[in-house]
């Protein structure tokens, strides 16, 4: 029969709570608290499971479908011909017919087989190319609202603080009112800014919660499964020299897709200027002689006359677009020099920035506040001025954060446009992420391991 504790007298109920405490202590395991997630366990997620990435493996095997069948020669065509059927005189019926069965085989001069195979080539290169520069991006988001978690947090302990420091100036007005020494209003103003202190928490709360969702969405996640995240924001690496910066802007993943796409263009217009060769059509075959019934073999060729070039049309418009994805490239490269000089300048105003007022103005702002509540404790400043240096003190913080913040999502941004871990602050290459699996391994080809398999 179930006993009740609330029926057993205190002593005992009180063993037995006791009891009940260490058997649930015991249940829950030391290290029940969640782990936080780590940066390296985002990006490893999101190279096995973000739903854009997923899709280029399936792309990449159609591409090298359209390889092989760019390298297949056209069939030969078997032809019969009855001759002498259904005329006059002693051709009427069928008795003069003569019969003659014909292979034929079409074979394309200009290299177009080659052409077609080279066209396909770079095409499923371009696929290779395209998930480089999707993989970048998407590691790079990745890496924003990873950052945009740890931010959160960070504006909760900032909320909390804040919501601590109104509780602790409304303690001190109430024993002021007490003692006589303030006024009603000052009380009343205090628990203003509690009330404010407290929504401003909740609402920092909200904020977690979404970046939260918003950041396991990154590996098709609807409910996150973390806390936390770990990430030391605070920690603001050097800059290399704006040389070395601009040294790897060949590793851009925009710019090496124009290498690529280069070729690709190039060997279309080879095909189109292949494609206006005319081909050549050759023919065997066994004709029977009706008269003699006799067999007799025969020999045909045949090829359309080049009066003119029917691909001249096309040959124009693959060489205007070849011409055209130069003056791309050159825009392109402007670009993104114009944009990498420009962040790399943001890159030092914002650590600069964070430094100092980690480093300078929030060791101040401290002190101000620590000595203005003491005075205000002994009635030497007003609330207002208690007011002020609370809220300089919570502004700096503010600030240093915002600047860390802007600091490391303008890096990520720089190394995402530049190819590479200049820093190594963020690193975003799958050999880097312990635990990836990219989706395809671009050196490896589809078709071959079929073929290697049969």
């Amino acid at each position: 029969m179930f006993l009740s504790l609330f029926t057993l007298p205190s002593r005992r109920r009180g063993l037995f709570g006791l009891l009940a405490l260490l058997w649930a202590s015991a249940a829950v395991p030391a290290s029940a608290a969640p782990k936080p997630l780590s940066l390296n366990e985002a990006l490893a997620y999101t190279l096995e499971r973000h739903p854009e990435l997923a899709q280029f493996p399936y792309r990449r095997r159609a591409a090298e479908a359209r390889e092989l069948q760019a390298g297949l020669r056209p069939n030969p065509e078997l032809a019969v011909e009855v001759e002498n059927i259904g005329g006059s005189g002693r051709f009427s019926g069928t008795g003069s017919a003569e019969t003659s069965l014909v292979l034929s085989q079409l074979i394309e001069l200009g290299g177009k087989r080659g052409q077609r195979e080279d066209v396909a080539r770079y095409r499923t290169d371009l696929v290779d190319s395209e998930y480089r520069q999707v993989r970048w991006q998407v590691l790079a988001e990745t890496v924003r609202r990873y950052l945009s978690v740890a931010e959160a947090q960070e504006d909760i302990q900032l909320a909390e603080l804040s919501l601590a420091l109104a509780r602790e100036s409304q303690a001190t007005i109430e024993r002021r009112v007490e003692a006589g020494t303030t006024s009603d209003a000052s009380l009343q103003r205090s628990a203003i800014a509690v009330t404010r202190a407290e929504l401003a928490l909740e609402s920092a709360q909200q904020q977690l919660a979404s970046a939260r969702v918003e950041l396991a969405a990154q590996w098709g996640e609807t409910e996150p499964d973390f806390e936390r995240v770990s990430a030391a924001l605070y920690d603001l690496v050097a800059l290399p020299e704006f040389s070395r910066v601009r040294r790897h802007l060949e590793d851009s993943p925009q710019l090496s897709r124009y290498i690529t796409e280069r070729r690709l263009r190039e060997a279309e217009l080879q095909l189109a200027r292949a494609r206006g060769r005319q081909d050549l059509r050759v023919g065997v075959g066994v004709k029977q002689v009706r008269e003699t019934d006799d067999h007799a073999f025969t020999l045909s060729l045949s090829m359309p006359l080049g009066v003119s070039d029917r691909n001249q049309g096309e040959v124009r418009a693959r060489r205007a677009e070849y011409e055209q994805l130069a003056l791309e490239e050159k825009a392109t490269r402007v670009q993104l020099m114009a944009r990498i000089q420009r962040l790399y300048q943001e890159l030092e105003v914002f650590r600069n920035t964070a430094l100092r007022l980690r480093g300078e103005a929030l060791p101040s702002a401290r002190a101000a506040l620590e000595s203005i509540r003491r005075g205000y404790q002994e009635g030497l400043y007003t609330y207002l001025e208690l007011v002020d240096a609370r809220q300089e003190r919570l502004a700096v913080e503010r600030d240093a954060l915002k600047a860390a913040i802007n600091f490391h999502q303008t890096l990520v941004t720089l190394e995402q446009l530049t190819g590479t871990g200049l820093t190594g602050q963020w690193q975003l290459t799958p050999d880097a992420i312990d635990g990836a699996a990219e989706p395809y391994k671009p050196q490896t080809r589809y078709l071959n391991e079929q073929a290697g398999e049969s």
